[in-house]
C-alpha cells in the first residue's frame, strides 16, 4: 500500500460520517425493510457489473442512478446507509481488498449524502412531489425539483470523481489533474444526463409501492432485464479491452517482423550490388499493377508484401557465389538458382501471419502462364494472381536494371518483350494492364525511382491503406455478430 492511502481513506470515512450526521438532522423516517431491500439489491447488482474506467484504474458503474433514487426517496441519512452498505458488500463479493472496499463505501456515502443535502437545500422534496402517483403536475414544482436534482447530481459526480481521482493519484504517483481528466472529464456530461434516470427509477418505485402487497415486487422484476443487459455489456467491455491489448501486442509483433524482414532483404542485396533495391522496386511495381486492377486494399497489401519477400531464400549460403558471379550462370548453376523460390517460401512460412496466400505467391512467382515455369509447373489461372503480378514486376525490373552482361533495356523494349510473351510467359490480362498503366510508366521513367528504392526502409507489411483506426474494434464486433448468428 502506498504511503498516504490509509490516511486518505480515514479522512474520507470521517467526512462521510460527518455528512451522515448532518443528514440525520432532517429527520426523515425509516422507509421500511421493503424499500431499503429493493434499492439495496439494485445497487448491488449494478455495482458488481461495473466496467473498468478509460484510464485503466477504478471502475465505472450505473449504480449511482439507484443511489440517487434512494436518496431522493428516503432522504440523505437512509440514502447514505443504503449506498454504503450495498457498495461495501458488492466490493467484498468482487474480492476487492478490504481497504478499497471501505474507501469505496465511504466515498460513495459521502457523495450521495452531500448530493441529497444540496437537493434539499435548493427546495427539492423527499420524495419529489411531482413523482407521486395521482398528484397533478405543476410546472413550477417540476422546474424547481429538476433544477435542485441536477444540482445535487452534479455535486454527487464531482465529489465521487474528486475523491476517487485523489486515491488513484496517491497510489499510482500520477497527478490528480491527469487522473481526473482521463477518467471523468470525457464522461461528465454523460453522467449528469444519465442521472435523470434516477427520477424515473424513483417514480417507478413509488408507482409499484402504491400498489401494495406482492405487487410491489414488480418493481424489482421490471428492472431485472436492464441489469442483465448492463451485466452483459460489462462482459463485452472486458472482451473489448482484451482485444485492445491483443491489438497492442499485434503492433509490437508487426514491428518485430518488419525489422527482421528488412535485415533479410538488406543481407541479400548486399551480396549482389547490381540488384540493390530490387525487392523494393518489384514491390512498388506489383503494388501499382494490383491497384490498377482495382483489387481491394488488403489484397494489394498482401501482394506488395509477397513481392518484397519473393527473393528472401537467396540468403542461403549456396546462392552467395551465384549472386556475386559476373556473367551468365551455367546450366548447373541455374538449376541451383531455380530452387530459390522454394527456399523463399520456406522462410516465409516461418512467420505464421505470412502462411497462406503470401507464402503461395512467393513460391509460385516464377511459374509461367504456359506451365513451363518452376518450381511446380502450374499454369494459367492455377497460378495465384499475386504470383502472376510479381512475375511481371520481377521481369520488368530485371530488364530495366543494368547487369554485368548487358545494359538496362529501354521502356519501349520492355513493353515489346511483355507483348511478345503475352499468353506464353505472362498472364495476358496482366500484360494489358501493365502496358497501359500510367503509374508503371511513371515509375520506370522516373530517374529518381531506382535510387530511391536503394536503402529505403521497409514501412509496411500486409497492411491495407484503409485499415480501420482500431483494428480490434472491427474484429470484436465481427465476433459478437458471428456469435449471435450461431445462437440464432
Amino acid at each position: 500500500m502506498k504511503k498516504g492511502v490509509a490516511s486518505y481513506v480515514l479522512g474520507t470515512s470521517f467526512l462521510a460520517m460527518l455528512a451522515m450526521a448532518g443528514g440525520a438532522a432532517l429527520g426523515n423516517p425509516f422507509p421500511g425493510l421493503w424499500g431499503m431491500g429493493a434499492l439495496f439489491l439494485i445497487i448491488f447488482l449494478l455495482d458488481v457489473s461495473a466496467t473498468t474506467l478509460r484510464g485503466g484504474e477504478g471502475k465505472g458503474s450505473l449504480s449511482f442512478v439507484a443511489e440517487l433514487a434512494g436518496g431522493v426517496l428516503f432522504g440523505p441519512l437512509w440514502g447514505g446507509l443504503l449506498t454504503g452498505s450495498a457498495a461495501f458488500l458488492a466490493q467484498v463479493y468482487s474480492k476487492r481488498p478490504l481497504i478499497r472496499a471501505t474507501f469505496n463505501a465511504f466515498q460513495r456515502t459521502l457523495s450521495v449524502v452531500l448530493a441529497i443535502l444540496t437537493y434539499h437545500l435548493l427546495g427539492g422534496g423527499i420524495p419529489p412531489s411531482f413523482l407521486l402517483p395521482g398528484v397533478p403536475l405543476q410546472a413550477n414544482q417540476v422546474a424547481l425539483g429538476l433544477t435542485a436534482f441536477l444540482a445535487g447530481s452534479l455535486v454527487y459526480i464531482l465529489v465521487n470523481s474528486i475523491s476517487v481521482s485523489g486515491v488513484i493519484a496517491i497510489s499510482t504517483g500520477r497527478s490528480w489533474r491527469e487522473v481526473w481528466r482521463t477518467n471523468t472529464l470525457w464522461v461528465l456530461a454523460y453522467d449528469v444526463g444519465a442521472s435523470i434516470l434516477a427520477l424515473g427509477l424513483a417514480a417507478l418505485y413509488l408507482w409499484f409501492d402504491g400498489l401494495g402487497g406482492l405487487a410491489r415486487f414488480g418493481f424489482v422484476v421490471a428492472l431485472i432485464p436492464v441489469i442483465v443487459v448492463k451485466h452483459a455489456y460489462s462482459r463485452l467491455s472486458t472482451l473489448q479491452r482484451l482485444y485492445d491489448e491483443l491489438d497492442g501486442a499485434y503492433e509490437k509483433l508487426e514491428l518485430n517482423v518488419r525489422e527482421q524482414l528488412e535485415m533479410m532483404v538488406k543481407s541479400i542485396e548486399a551480396r549482389d550490388p547490381y540488384t540493390s533495391g530490387h525487392s523494393r522496386r518489384v514491390a512498388a511495381l506489383a503494388k501499382s499493377i494490383a491497384e490498377d486492377m482495382s483489387l481491394d486494399p488488403e489484397a494489394v497489401a498482401e501482394i506488395e508484401t509477397a513481392a518484397l519477400m519473393h527473393d528472401v531464400g537467396k540468403i542461403h549460403a549456396e546462392f552467395a557465389p551465384l549472386l556475386s558471379k559476373e556473367g551468365r550462370l551455367t546450366e548447373e548453376e541455374w538449376e541451383v538458382m531455380k530452387t530459390h523460390s522454394i527456399k523463399s517460401a520456406e522462410l516465409v512460412g516461418l512467420f505464421s501471419r505470412f502462411q497462406g496466400s503470401i507464402l503461395s505467391m512467393v513460391r509460385h512467382h516464377h511459374e509461367r502462364w504456359d506451365g513451363k515455369g518452376y518450381p511446380d509447373g502450374v499454369s494459367g489461372q492455377s497460378i495465384p494472381l499475386g504470383a502472376r503480378i510479381i512475375m511481371v514486376s520481377d521481369t520488368i525490373d530485371a530488364m530495366t536494371t543494368d547487369r554485368p552482361y548487358r545494359k538496362a533495356l529501354s521502356f519501349e523494349k520492355v513493353i515489346a518483350e511483355l507483348i511478345k510473351y503475352r499468353g506464353i510467359q505472362f498472364d495476358p490480362e496482366l500484360v494489358d494492364v501493365t502496358v497501359n498503366s500510367v503509374t508503371v510508366r511513371r515509375l520506370l521513367s522516373d530517374t529518381a525511382f531506382l535510387a530511391e528504392q536503394t536503402g529505403k526502409p521497409i514501412r509496411s507489411i500486409a497492411r491495407p491503406q484503409s485499415r480501420p483506426a482500431l483494428r480490434s474494434q472491427r474484429s470484436f464486433w465481427d465476433g459478437v455478430r458471428n456469435a449471435a448468428s450461431e445462437n440464432a
